[in-house]
């Protein structure tokens, strides 16, 4: 990624809100500290899936019964990383 892009945002706690793309450039502080919330963010939700799944010592009666939650740790992982990555280039 670089000091440019776009990404899905989480739902948090909004009922109503939709899933809608943001694009983000990092010029300034503000817009930093945003990319950083969005990242803890899912950081928090890669921690609350984890634990769940670590808690309810689920049984799989077939070899996809997880495959949703593991999917949505992968693709929230992935998020991270790429968010992450655009937080550590320098700005313009």
């Amino acid at each position: 990624m670089s000091y440019q892009g776009s990404f899905y945002p989480l739902r948090r706690d909004v009922p109503s809100a939709e899933p809608v793309m943001f694009a983000y450039v990092l010029d300034t502080p503000a817009q930093r500290e945003a990319l950083q919330e969005e990242i803890l963010g899912r950081i928090a939700a890669i921690q609350a899936l984890s634990e769940t799944v670590a808690t309810a010592q689920l049984e799989a009666p077939d070899s996809r019964s997880h495959g949703g939650v593991l999917e949505a740790l992968a693709i929230l992982s992935r998020d991270v990383r790429g968010l992450m990555e655009a937080s550590f280039q320098p700005g313009p």
